[in-house]
């Protein structure tokens, strides 16, 4: 994924895991509100402005929810998904205020118990 999709992304799920908005980021960036929207629909983010999102986000990481199964042996899944998919993915992972791979993992939890 492109690096400003990432940042677009990983800001949206801070703001989201933080009970801030769009307005309070534009505060930080010293810009309006409509900017920020810009830069989340389709506008590249300025590299200074990026600079403090990555700060913000870096200050106060998004804490993690437990973990609900305890874990003895790490097993990792690497996935192959062409950009549309993990794109479309990604966007549902959002909309329920998650990462990717808290989605997926999820996703695979609930397979294993059908």
């Amino acid at each position: 994924m492109e690096e400003q999709e990432t940042l677009k992304l990983d800001a949206k799920v801070w703001l989201k895991a933080n009970g801030r908005d769009y307005a309070w980021l534009a505060q930080q960036c010293y810009v309006t509100e409509s900017t920020v929207r810009n830069w989340m629909a389709r506008k590249p983010i300025p590299e200074a402005k990026a600079h403090i999102i990555r700060s913000l986000i870096a200050a106060q990481p998004v804490a993690m929810p437990t973990a609900r199964v305890a874990v003895t042996e790490e097993t990792r899944i690497t996935l192959a998904l062409d950009p549309d998919t993990r794109k479309a993915l990604e966007q549902k992972a959002f909309s329920q205020g998650k990462t990717l791979a808290e989605y997926l993992a999820e996703a695979v939890e609930t397979l294993s118990r059908s």
